[in-house]
């Protein structure tokens, strides 16, 4: 059990590492503060760096980034966004889309068949020609086709009927456990909400960053406190985390909440607990009967 889960989640870092030659986008602007989650540590966002598959994006409060794509096709982030860029599918591949685990985004896409999948605990978007406004969290989700059309699924999977056809100027809105509505009339104030910074269509800044190589500034550790929304998500996205943060296992501190919260992400238990995932020993002959030797059948 303990090998098949090891080498699971091993196939899907090598799929990831696959994408990253193919697909990376470049942070064109930043205000405020963000932090991008790569490998077992995170650095700090800047103009210039490259955002490559499996990375994960978190912005602070009051923050705002752009992340332009080699296709034409952009992410806008706003605060308080915890976003996958280029997540794990439902069988651990990679997956081409952008998994929103909550806050504000916008994705504007250039082209047809380029971009990413918006995808979220609520919903997923295959990538088409416009321009979504969205925020998304886990019990709840809300979104405007700016421009273009779409067709919306809900998730998780089985979730709903039919896929949602949506027009440009429609709004959806969704809670956990319900199916979601379109146009319903609180959803406008959803304008009321949105950043301000997402009303207006910014100019291109990534060949000003082409051909340069911006290295992050590297971050402080992390803790089970700050990944803590991630160890817990739905189980193709959580479970990528066994592999990349294993290390972290040895660290007091974060082993001791992962065993406390191991109902909450159990694909941990063989890397905490190995003991129990060995094989088991050979059983011990039984003993031969007194006065017999262990090998002469009993006579009759």
């Amino acid at each position: 059990m303990l090998r098949s889960a090891i080498l699971a989640v091993t196939l899907a870092s090598a799929a990831c590492c696959a994408w990253a030659t193919e697909i990376s986008g470049t942070i064109t602007i930043l205000e405020g503060d963000a932090l991008v989650y790569r490998g077992a540590g995170r650095v700090q966002a800047q103009e210039g760096v490259r955002i490559i598959p499996g990375d994960l994006l978190e912005t602070g409060a009051g923050a705002f980034v752009q992340i332009e794509l080699p296709d034409q096709s952009r992410i806008e982030l706003g605060p308080a966004a915890r976003m996958q860029f280029v997540a794990p599918g439902a069988r651990g591949k990679a997956d081409r889309s952008l998994y929103v685990l909550a806050g504000w985004g916008k994705l504007t896409y250039a082209k047809p068949d380029t971009g990413l999948d918006l995808r979220s605990p609520l919903f997923e978007i295959a990538a088409h020609p416009g321009v979504i406004v969205f925020d998304a969290r886990p019990s709840e989700a809300m979104l405007f086709i700016e421009r273009g059309d779409a067709r919306l699924v809900e998730r998780p999977p089985g979730a709903g009927g039919a896929p949602v056809p949506l027009n440009a100027g429609d709004y959806y809105k969704r809670k956990a456990g319900m199916r979601g509505v379109v146009n319903p009339p609180e959803a406008r104030a959803m304008l009321d909400k949105m950043p301000r910074a997402f009303r207006d269509t910014l100019p291109s800044r990534l060949e000003k960053f082409r051909g340069r190589d911006v290295r992050p500034k590297e971050m402080p550790g992390f803790s089970y406190a700050d990944v803590e929304a991630w160890l817990s998500a739905e189980a193709p996205i959580r479970r990528q985390f066994v592999q990349r943060w294993r290390v972290k296992a040895h660290e007091p501190a974060f082993r001791s909440a992962l065993i406390a919260h191991l109902g909450a992400h159990p694909e941990w238990d063989p890397i905490l607990f190995p003991e129990k995932y060995l094989p088991k020993e050979a059983q011990t002959p039984t003993p031969a009967l007194a006065g017999r030797p262990a090998s002469t059948p009993a006579a009759r």
